[in-house]
């Protein structure tokens, strides 16, 4: 009966801060660019995306500024001494807080694996008038020993156009195979019609062979949505930006920005669960104890004032400044090695 009369409040509180927070995002934004847009349902689609990156973005900051505005409102009703009262602990106060606040984490993680992650990227292409086919020009990159250049990617028709790909044997070029056209089947590009050029030694002379192949099976693992993102920087799902994670790595190529994405939608959320830690075990139960509003505007400045600082340290580790694990996660386990020690030395006390 406890757990579910806190959780309640406590879930209520959040909601309408989620919904206050997004909805003020979404309004300024909208406001700025509604004359850009042209018809009535593209501003529907606009605001919509732009509800949906808001919410990827400030969920965190309900969570831990829902915990304040119930623990401050339970405070000032007095309901907390009541609860404290009847034989309560304080960790069966945070136990409610607890569970809520990382079944919304869990939720907006498992999000992030749907295209609710790309809602950043479908709000810019409504923006530009160009949501129905994007393409990207001139991509240059490295795979395995060789070296491939793309005149035109088109991620919608799972194809790309002139197809060249050099291959490398002491930093010379050996080999090169041209395609005018490729399309990508289940994990591995298939060019047709290909013109292969390689250099042979007879007799100790150099000639310039030429072959036409029929099929040439390249690039694997390189989906088309994985080099537009790479190369465009454009936004992934969780599962694709592990699965380019993994690709890069195997082609020596560096992750910093795809590490810190990845960083930024599992790891720097849990920022609020450790300072709803820190809020429950620190701040006095008895409002004759505190200053209500001293208390209230330290809470609320210093939750605003380290979600900065993280999403700071968030972009120098996506720049490659500094190593994303150095930015990003040593902050939150430090915060969470403060909160649990709070846990470990409060816990048992009133």
């Amino acid at each position: 009966m406890f757990f579910r009369y806190v959780s309640y409040h406590y879930l209520k509180n959040m909601f309408i801060i989620l919904l206050g927070l997004t909805g003020l995002f979404t309004g300024l934004d909208f406001l700025m660019n509604a004359s850009s847009l042209d018809s009535f349902n593209i501003k529907v689609l606009y605001a919509f995306s732009k509800w949906q990156e808001s919410l990827n973005l400030l969920y965190p900051l309900s969570i831990i500024l829902g915990a304040i505005w119930t623990k401050m409102a339970f405070i000032k009703q007095n309901k907390v001494a009541s609860f404290y009262a009847l034989g309560l602990r304080r960790v069966d106060f945070f136990k409610p807080f607890f569970t809520v606040g990382i079944l919304c984490y869990l939720i907006f993680v498992g999000l992030n694996f749907t295209s609710f992650s790309l809602a950043q990227d479908t709000a810019k292409m409504v923006k530009k008038n160009s949501y129905s086919s994007s393409k990207t020009q001139d991509l240059f990159f490295k795979y395995n020993s060789s070296f491939v250049y793309i005149g035109t990617l088109i991620p919608e028709e799972r194809k790309l156009e002139n197809l060249t790909i050099f291959k490398m044997e002491n930093s010379m070029v050996v080999e090169t195979l041209i395609a005018k056209e490729a399309k990508f089947n289940i994990d591995k590009w298939i060019a047709s019609d290909v013109i292969k050029k390689s250099k042979i030694v007879r007799e100790g002379k150099e000639y310039l062979k030429i072959e036409h192949l029929d099929i040439l099976e390249t690039l694997s693992g390189y989906e088309p949505k994985i080099l537009k993102s790479i190369y465009d920087g454009k936004e992934l799902t969780l599962q694709d930006t592990l699965r380019a994670k993994k690709l890069l790595e195997n082609q020596g190529i560096s992750t910093d920005g795809l590490r810190a994405n990845i960083y930024s939608k599992i790891i720097t959320p849990l920022f609020s669960i450790a300072l709803i830690v820190i809020l429950i075990f620190k701040f006095p139960f008895y409002a004759r104890y505190m200053n209500m509003a001293l208390s209230t505007t330290k809470a609320l400045g210093g939750t605003l004032a380290i979600w900065g600082i993280l999403f700071g340290l968030q972009s120098i580790g996506a720049n490659g400044t500094l190593n994303p694990e150095l930015a990003i996660v040593l902050p939150i386990a430090l915060l969470w090695g403060y909160s649990i020690y709070i846990l470990l030395t409060s816990r048992d006390r009133v």
